[in-house]
């Protein structure tokens, strides 16, 4: 003869067990796929195949000024990536940026027309904080230190965010907000984060 008890208390194990590992799998996921708005920029044309950009990075409040050659922008940046293990343990991929540039979509004009790149950093990541091989580089959590690049299209309605992804930089784009009228009034939209 069963205890009604023991059976209720059966099903409830079962259930907290299941409710565990489906939080266990919702955190690896938002973990591993987490993103972090790294920069922003908005374009200006200043003559054919050249524009002013506008930069904001680290806390988006100040902008820093370019100017850029080309149909496209790129922007560079090294990245310290952590093992699976350590990111589920609460780090995040390192990064810095470190160059703005301009591209030609067309390889030929990219050899013939004016180029600039602009340096958005001082000294590299420590790469030395990797070891070659060793029982010590199979227990650090560091998986690799390496460098990444996003670039787009130029289109001087846009503002670009460039996200930190786990394993890199990634972009997305949006159309800058303009001024209007909504119902007899005039509307100016005011971004300002810092105040």
């Amino acid at each position: 003869m069963r205890l009604p008890g023991r059976s209720l208390l059966s099903l409830l194990a079962v259930l907290a067990v299941i409710t565990v590992l489906a939080g266990l799998n919702l955190h690896t996921y938002s973990r591993l796929t987490d993103e972090a708005p790294v920069a922003r920029l908005s374009f200006q044309p200043v003559a054919p195949q050249q524009f002013r950009v506008e930069l904001r990075s680290g806390d988006f409040c100040e902008a820093q000024t370019f100017l850029l050659y080309g149909d496209e922008w790129r922007i560079d940046a090294q990245f310290l990536k952590w093992k699976p293990w350590a990111n589920l343990l609460g780090l995040d991929a390192r990064y810095r940026l470190d160059r703005l540039s301009g591209r030609y979509r067309d390889v030929r004009q990219e050899n013939e027309n004016p180029h600039i790149a602009w340096a958005l950093s001082e000294p590299p990541l420590l790469e030395s904080l990797i070891t070659d091989g060793g029982w010590l580089a199979r227990l650090s959590p560091l998986d690799t230190v390496f460098g990444s690049s996003v670039y787009q299209t130029i289109q001087p309605g846009y503002e670009y965010t460039v996200y930190r992804g786990q394993s890199g930089l990634l972009v997305r784009k949006q159309p800058l907000a303009s001024i209007r009228r909504e119902g007899g009034n005039l509307v100016i939209p005011i971004n300002n984060p810092c105040e």
